[in-house]
C-alpha cells in the first residue's frame, strides 16, 4: 500500500487527511522525535570518544516501529470514530422503523372500528351526522389518550372532506391532494404520506391512512397523524450524550434531503447533504459522516429511502479518549488487562507493536551489556575511562528505556481506549436493549386499553347470559382473529366475562380455553379497573396461555407478560380483554436488534439479555440462560439502580472476563414513569467478551536489582549480572566475552538435560549450557533466552543460556559476601530493590556440568 507521508512520517492514505486534526497522534510523534533527537546527540559523542557501541541499526528499528505505532493509532482512532458513529446512525433510523411499524397495525385496526364507519356512512344532510360527529371526536380524544405518538386523527368522505377529526384547531375542511386519492383507491393495508399537506394546515406530516369500506363500498378514509418531530427529538436525546456534544444526527429522505435534524444551527432541516464518502464539507466547515438504512422490522422497510446520517466535526471527532468521561469499571478492568488474555480485543498490529519494543530494548540491552564488557576490557582497568564509557552507555541505555516507555505508554493508551470503548459500547447498548423493551411495551400497555373500546368487543360481553350470547361471543373471535393477524407480536388475545370465564380467543388452535375460568390474579386485578386508562400486568412468569412452541395445553407454558383492561359497555364493567406477548421471538428481535453488528467469527460473541432487579432471566439471546433461572449478574448490582440509570463492571464466566453494560428501565412517554421501584423492573445486560482470565504468576521476575554503592578503598570487583528462573545471579565480568541473541543451537544426541546444544562462535563449536535446568531443574524459555560466551583463564569457552540481562557493575571485593559452600558468593543490592541478594557464581562450578575439573582457585575471588 502506498504511504502519505507527514511532517517526516508515512501514513496509510486512508487516515491522512485527518491527521491535523490528531492530537493524539501528533503528542506522540512529537514525544518520540525529542527523543531521536537525544540519541543522535548519544550516538555522536560515543563515536567521538570511541567507546560506544554502534546503535545505529537500535535507532532504525525504534524509528520503524514509530512510524507503525503511530499509524496504528491514526487507524484506530478513525475507526472507532466511525464505529461510534455507525452504531447510533443504525439505532436512529431502526428505533423510529420499529415505531412506524406499530403506526401500519394501528391505521388498519382503527380502520374497523363501528362507530367511526358508521359516521362515515351517514350522510352529510342527515340531521344525526352532526351528533355522530361529536361523539366521534370523544371517541378520537379517547384512543390518542392510549397513544400520544399521534397529533391528529381526521376521517375524509370519498370526495376528500373532513368529517371528523381530533385537532379542533385546525380549521383545513377538505383536501384533494393526489395522495389522498390513491389512497381511497388502494386495498393496501396503508398508505404512507409524508410532507407538507393542506390536510394539517400546510405544515409537514407523517400520516397513515386506509380506506374505510362498508356494503355500500368506500365509505372514506381514515388518516393518522404522527408526532415525527416529536419522536425523532426523543431519539436524539437519548443517542447525543456528553461525548456526543457536538455531533449531530439527521433524519434524511431519498433524496438526502433533511428531514429532522439534531442541531439546525449547525445542519438545518430542508438542506441536501452530497457527502464524499466518509467526509461532507457543509457551510465551510468539515465532517466526518456516515449514514445508516433501516433494517427492517418485521418485514417492514419505513418510508421509501429513509436513512439516518450522523455527522462529527472533525475538529471534535478524534478527540483523546482518556479526555472523555471514562468510567471507574473500565479503569478498573484496565488495570488488570495484564491478566486478561486480550487476543481477541486488539488487532494482531497492535498486539505485535509491543512485542517489537521489547524485542528492540533486549537487543539493545544486550548491546550495550557487551558494550560495558568491552570498555572495562579496552580501559584495562582504567577507571575514569571505562567510568565514562560507562556512563555514555548507561545514557544510552536510559534513553532507549525512555522511548520503549514512551512506546508502551502510547500503547497502553490505545489499548485502554478499545477497552472504554468495549465498556461504553456494552452501556450503549444495554440502553439501546432496555429503549426497545420500554417502546415495545409501551405499545402493549396501549393496545389492550385501545381494544378495550371495540364496540363489538363490548356488546358480546355485555351479551353473556342471554339468548345472543354465542352469536356474540363468535362475532368476538371473529374480530379477535383481525386484530391479531394485525398486530402479529401476540400469541392470543382473549376476552372474558365479569366471572373471569373465557368468552372468545384469537387463536382456534387454543379454543379449549374457551368457558375456563383465569386463576391469575391479574384477571381479577383488571375487572375492578373503572378507570379506562388504566391497565394491569402479569408477572413475568410461565402461564398456560403460552405453550412452549405454541402447541398444545401445557401444565405451566412459558413464561411471559400477560396485559389486561376492563371492557366497559354503558357505564359498566362487563368482562376484560387480555392479550400474551409472545415474548420468546420478540425478546430475541429486540436483544438481536440492540447487539452488535458481527464482525467475523468469534467463538463467543457479545450476549444480551433482560433480567428482573432480583436477577432472574426474562430473555437472553444466550443459552446459557433460560427465562426464570438467575442470570449472570448479582441482584445486589441490580437493586439499587435508579429508572434510567446505567452502570458497567467486569464479570468472570466460566473463565471468560466480560465487559457488563446495564441499563435500567425508565418507561416510554406515559408508561411506567415515575413509578416507585419494583421487584419486576427490568433492566438490560449486555455482555462483551474481553478475553479469558489468566492463571496468577507466581514469580518475581519484575523484581529488579540496583547495584550497591561501591566502596572507595580496596580492590575492584567488575561483575555482569542476569537472571535465571526469577533469581539474580552474576560472574565476574572479566570471564565473559559477550551476550548473543537468539544464535543457531546444533543438537547433542544423548547428552545431559541440561546440555541444550552446540554454537559456533570464533570459528569453533561451543557447549551451550541452559542454567535453568542446570541450577534449578526446569527449563526456562528460550525463545528470548540470551546466550553468554565465557572464557576461562585456561581457555575453555562455555555458552550459558540465562532468561534476562541485568546490569555490569563494579563493587569492592570486600563487598562480596561469603555464600553457601564457599565457592558462591553474595551480593547485597541497593536500597531501591529492597537490598535484594545477587548470587555470584562460580566458574569451576559451571564447567563441572562439562565434566572438566578446573582447581578450586581458578576463577577464585580476592580475599575479602
Amino acid at each position: 500500500m502506498t504511504k502519505i507521508w507527514h511532517k517526516g512520517l508515512p501514513f496509510s492514505p486512508e487516515v491522512a487527511p485527518y491527521l491535523r486534526r490528531m492530537a493524539l497522534v501528533e503528542e506522540n510523534r512529537e514525544a518520540l522525535l525529542r527523543l531521536q533527537g537525544v540519541w543522535d546527540s548519544l550516538a555522536l559523542l560515543g563515536q567521538m570518544s570511541g567507546t560506544a557501541t554502534d546503535i545505529a541499526h537500535t535507532r532504525s528499528a525504534f524509528q520503524n516501529l514509530t512510524s507503525a505505532l503511530l499509524d496504528s493509532l491514526a487507524r484506530r482512532l478513525r475507526t472507532h470514530a466511525l464505529a461510534r458513529m455507525q452504531g447510533r446512525a443504525r439505532v436512529a433510523i431502526d428505533i423510529l422503523v420499529r415505531n412506524l411499524f406499530e403506526r401500519t397495525a394501528d391505521v388498519g385496526f382503527l380502520a374497523s372500528d363501528g362507530p367511526l364507519c358508521a359516521h362515515a356512512a351517514l350522510a352529510e344532510d342527515d340531521p344525526a351526522h352532526a351528533a355522530s360527529r361529536a361523539a366521534l371526536q370523544s371517541r378520537f380524544a379517547a384512543y390518542a389518550a392510549k397513544y400520544s405518538v399521534y397529533d391528529d386523527i381526521i376521517v375524509l368522505s370519498p370526495q376528500g372532506r373532513v368529517l371528523a377529526r381530533l385537532d379542533g384547531g385546525c380549521d383545513a375542511s377538505a383536501c384533494a391532494e393526489s395522495w389522498v386519492h390513491e389512497a381511497l383507491a388502494s386495498d393496501a393495508p396503508y398508505v404512507e404520506h409524508h410532507g407538507p399537506t393542506a390536510l394539517l394546515g400546510g405544515r409537514h406530516g407523517l400520516l397513515y391512512a386506509r380506506a374505510l369500506r362498508g356494503p355500500q363500498g368506500v365509505l372514506g378514509l381514515l388518516c393518522l397523524s404522527f408526532r415525527l418531530a416529536d419522536e425523532m427529538g426523543a431519539i436524539f436525546r437519548q443517542l447525543l450524550g456528553e461525548q456526543e456534544a457536538h455531533a449531530v444526527i439527521c433524519l434524511l429522505d431519498a433524496e438526502r434531503r433533511v428531514l429532522h435534524s439534531s442541531d439546525a444551527w449547525q445542519i438545518p432541516t430542508g438542506a441536501t447533504l452530497q457527502p464524499r464518502g466518509e467526509r461532507l464539507l457543509f457551510a465551510g466547515r468539515d465532517y466526518l459522516c456516515v449514514q445508516a438504512a433501516a433494517s427492517g422490522y418485521e418485514g417492514y422497510m419505513g418510508p421509501p429511502g429513509w436513512t439516518a446520517c450522523v455527522l462529527s466535526p472533525l475538529e471534535w471527532v478524534f478527540e483523546d479518549p482518556e479526555a472523555g468521561t471514562g468510567s471507574a469499571m473500565a479503569d478498573h478492568a484496565l488495570q488488570r488487562l495484564d491478566s486478561i488474555d486480550t487476543t481477541r480485543l486488539f488487532d494482531a498490529e497492535l498486539q505485535g507493536i509491543p512485542i517489537e519494543a521489547r524485542r528492540i530494548q533486549r537487543n539493545l540491552s544486550r548491546t550495550l551489556w557487551n558494550g560495558k564488557l568491552h570498555s572495562y576490557s579496552r580501559t584495562g582497568g582504567a577507571e575514569v575511562t571505562a567510568g565514562f564509557a560507562t556512563t555514555l552507555l548507561n545514557e544510552v541505555q536510559r534513553t532507549g528505556a525512555q522511548l520503549r516507555q514512551v512506546f508502551e505508554e502510547a500503547i497502553a493508551r490505545l489499548q485502554g481506549a478499545a477497552l472504554t470503548a468495549v465498556f461504553d459500547a456494552a452501556v450503549f447498548q444495554a440502553r439501546l436493549a432496555i429503549d426497545i423493551m420500554d417502546r415495545n411495551l409501551y405499545e402493549r400497555a396501549n393496545d389492550c386499553r385501545w381494544w378495550a373500546l371495540d364496540v363489538r368487543l363490548q356488546r358480546a360481553l355485555a351479551a353473556q347470559g342471554t339468548p345472543e350470547a354465542g352469536v356474540a361471543a363468535a362475532q368476538a373471535q371473529q374480530v379477535l382473529q383481525q386484530i391479531n393477524a394485525l398486530y402479529t407480536v401476540y400469541s392470543l388475545l382473549l376476552v372474558y366475562d365479569v366471572h373471569g370465564r373465557v368468552v372468545a380467543v384469537s387463536d382456534p388452535a387454543q379454543a379449549h380455553h374457551v368457558g375456563q375460568t383465569l386463576q391469575g390474579a391479574w384477571a381479577g386485578a383488571a375487572l375492578s379497573l373503572h378507570d379506562p386508562e388504566r391497565h394491569v400486568v402479569s408477572r413475568h412468569e410461565p402461564t398456560a396461555l403460552y405453550p412452549a412452541g405454541g402447541q398444545a395445553l401445557s401444565p405451566q407454558g412459558q413464561p411471559t407478560y400477560i396485559y389486561a383492561a376492563s371492557v366497559q359497555h354503558q357505564g359498566q364493567i362487563v368482562g376484560g380483554i387480555a392479550i400474551v406477548f409472545d415474548g420468546e421471538p420478540q425478546f430475541a428481535a429486540m436483544l438481536r436488534d440492540a447487539l452488535p453488528a458481527p464482525e467475523g467469527s468469534h467463538e463467543l460473541p457479545p450476549a444480551g439479555l433482560f433480567v428482573a432487579r432480583d436477577g432472574r432471566v426474562v430473555a437472553s439471546s444466550d443459552a446459557r440462560w433460560v427465562p426464570g433461572a438467575p442470570g449472570p449478574l448479582a441482584a445486589a448490582l441490580l437493586a439499587p439502580l435508579a429508572a434510567g440509570e446505567t452502570t458497567r463492571c467486569d464479570v468472570t464466566i466460566d473463565g471468560m472476563v466480560y465487559a457488563a453494560g446495564v441499563a435500567m428501565s425508565q418507561g416510554y412517554r406515559e408508561y411506567r414513569r415515575g413509578q416507585a421501584p419494583s421487584s419486576e423492573d427490568v433492566a438490560a445486560v449486555m455482555l462483551s467478551p474481553l478475553g479469558p482470565r489468566l492463571p496468577a504468576s507466581l514469580d518475581d521476575r519484575d523484581a529488579s536489582f540496583t547495584p550497591p554503592a561501591p566502596l572507595a578503598q580496596g580492590e575492584r570487583l567488575d561483575i555482569a549480572a542476569f537472571t535465571v528462573a526469577g533469581e539474580w545471579l552474576g560472574l565476574p565480568a572479566g570471564l565473559l566475552v559477550e551476550a548473543l541473541e537468539q544464535p543457531r543451537l546444533t543438537a547433542l544426541p544423548n547428552a545431559p538435560r541440561a546440555l541444550v546444544g552446540m554454537l559456533q562462535h570464533a570459528g569453533r563449536m561451543v557447549p551451550v549450557l541452559d542454567l535453568s535446568i542446570a541450577l534449578y531443574g526446569q527449563a526456562g524459555d528460550p525463545r528470548e533466552a540470551p546466550v553468554l560466551i565465557c572464557r576461562n583463564d585456561a581457555g575453555h569457552i562455555l555458552a550459558l543460556r540465562v532468561e534476562e540481562l541485568g546490569p555490569v557493575f563494579s563493587i569492592a571485593a570486600s563487598q562480596a559476601l561469603p555464600g553457601p559452600g564457599n565457592r558462591a558468593r553474595l551480593v547485597r543490592g541497593g536500597e531501591a530493590s529492597g537490598h535484594r541478594m545477587l548470587t555470584l557464581l562460580c566458574a569451576a562450578d559451571l564447567w563441572s556440568h562439562l565434566g572438566i575439573d578446573l582447581a578450586p582457585d581458578a576463577t577464585a575471588l580476592p580475599a575479602p
